[in-house]
């Protein structure tokens, strides 16, 4: 692909997560997979301050996901959820030791009206948010930063696009009066390919999202701005016809916004019956037409690396790399000396069990698509 990105989608949690109860624990509280006491799923080695410990070689085994993605060609790891309190400087030096970049990740309730720490607070949140994303100096965004995702499709999670605007428009001024030497890093607001009530997936946030933003110059915000849609269509809709346009949709996306295109979730579920043939053309279309047109479509984020283990089965969690094994890897256990906060009374401290993962057939398609020379 060029300079363009292969990317993969990272939330891999391990049994015993569940977004529903992530926060009565201190291990998921935030449901944050990149930060230090999540290092036995993601790192090669860690030990807590309760001593218990993993490695690569010991009968504790660490399960070095960032070393298996890229082995399978992966060069950009799209993240879903970030607590800025935590330590995530080991994440991104680890990735950085691999070449892989990351698009961190602003979660929901920071966007979200009404939540506490939500948009209302943002002028506090920010720059909590850009100090974690930023290198151990704290003098610019860590090298391994690649661009800022805001949000997780709007539509399902309570926030509209005026909520993006608020928040993305009081981003640039804090970054232009607080971090005015920072690099300009791409910003992005992943979004589900609804129409919103447009005629394409995506048109009807967009219209009133870059109305706005595409005058914000501070920071040159216009210009760093980039298309992040979720789709799930195949690769005739997305390079070669769209709606009956004659017209792929990439094509129809850049010409009415003038703006580069991530794919910021792209794949297909295993219950259907041609899925594979479904992910081969999509990631073989975004790669050929990325290195013809690498102005428009920058890299993909293949959704995803492992099933979601709280809904096994389901159309839903069945679209990893990675089905999710029962054989355990390591049992990491705590104190609460291992945690930067917690926000609640009776709040457990339970375990890590890092279970292994099993590869599926789209690990196959996406190693031969993302390893192509």
């Amino acid at each position: 692909m060029n300079k363009n990105f292969n990317g993969m989608c990272y939330a891999p949690y391990p049994h015993g997560y569940d977004p529903s109860t992530a926060n009565d624990t201190l291990i998921f509280y935030g449901s944050d997979v990149a930060y230090d006491c999540m290092t036995p799923m993601w790192g090669k080695e860690y030990t807590s301050k309760a001593g218990s410990h993993c490695d690569l070689n010991g009968p504790n085994k660490a399960r070095n996901d960032i070393q298996t993605l890229a082995n399978m060609g992966v060069t950009l790891i799209r993240l879903y959820d970030w607590d800025p309190r935590n330590n995530h400087l080991k994440f991104l030096d680890y990735c950085n030791s691999f070449n892989i970049k990351v698009l961190v990740s602003v979660s929901c309730y920071f966007v979200k009206p009404g939540d506490d720490n939500g948009l209302k607070d943002r002028d506090i949140q920010i720059p909590k948010l850009i100090d974690s994303f930023s290198n151990s100096q704290k003098t610019d965004y860590h090298s391994a930063v690649a661009g800022i995702v805001i949000g997780n499709e709007p539509a399902r999670n309570g926030y509209n696009a005026q909520h993006c605007i608020d928040f993305t428009t009081s981003w640039a001024d804090i970054e232009a009066s607080k971090y005015p030497n920072y690099r300009e890093v791409l910003i992005g607001h992943p979004v589900d390919f609804a129409t919103y009530g447009a005629k394409y997936p995506c048109f009807g946030f967009w219209d009133p999202l870059f109305a706005v933003l595409d005058k914000k110059t501070t920071k040159n915000l216009n210009k760093r701005l980039f298309l992040a849609p979720q789709t799930y269509n195949d690769r005739e809709y997305l390079f070669q016809n769209a709606e009956a346009s004659g017209k792929g949709y990439v094509d129809i996306a850049y010409e009415k916004y003038q703006k580069p295109i991530i794919f910021t979730e792209i794949g297909n579920n295993r219950l259907l019956s041609n899925y594979q043939e479904v992910v081969d053309g999509q990631l073989a279309g975004s790669i050929e037409y990325a290195a013809k047109n690498p102005n428009k479509l920058l890299g993909i984020c293949f959704f995803q690396f492992a099933d979601k283990v709280w809904i096994p089965g389901t159309t839903e969690g069945s679209h990893g790399t990675r089905s999710q094994g029962n054989d355990i890897l390591c049992t990491i256990n705590y104190v609460n000396g291992d945690f930067t906060h917690w926000d609640k009374e009776g709040i457990k401290n339970v375990p890590l069990t890092v279970n292994a993962l099993i590869p599926t057939p789209l690990n196959d398609i996406v190693v031969k698509n993302y390893k192509k020379v």
